[in-house]
């Protein structure tokens, strides 16, 4: 089976050729229950869905301090993310992207 991560949703592709989605996988396990849709699923607005594409490709682009500390998110990765996707509104969609990674950054300089 192989996992596949795109756009904050995952699925598993067994080796018969059957992809099952993590919606699809919540269902079974919830199977004769009421699913937790509402605390786990995240539908985007149509005009989130080019930052939360380019988001979720360039996330790991970091600009690292001499320390090795992730201190931003690569704008020339995202700029080239953009361009190879035809965003139109790149100012608008960087904009997003910024405020999407440092609020996940900031989660995750919290936990540590």
């Amino acid at each position: 089976m192989t996992f596949s991560d795109f756009q904050a949703s995952s699925s598993l592709r067994m080796a018969d050729g059957t992809v099952l989605t993590a919606c699809d996988r919540c269902r079974l396990d919830y199977e004769g229950k009421e699913t937790p849709c509402d605390t786990c699923r995240v539908d985007l607005l149509p005009e989130n869905e080019d930052a939360a594409m380019v988001y979720m490709i360039t996330r790991r682009q970091y600009v690292t301090a001499e320390n090795g500390r992730v201190v931003d998110i690569s704008i020339p990765a995202v700029k080239t993310v953009m361009d190879l996707y035809g965003v139109r509104d790149q100012r608008r969609c960087m904009s997003k992207v910024l405020m999407l990674f440092h609020h996940f950054r900031g989660q995750t300089d919290e936990s540590q």
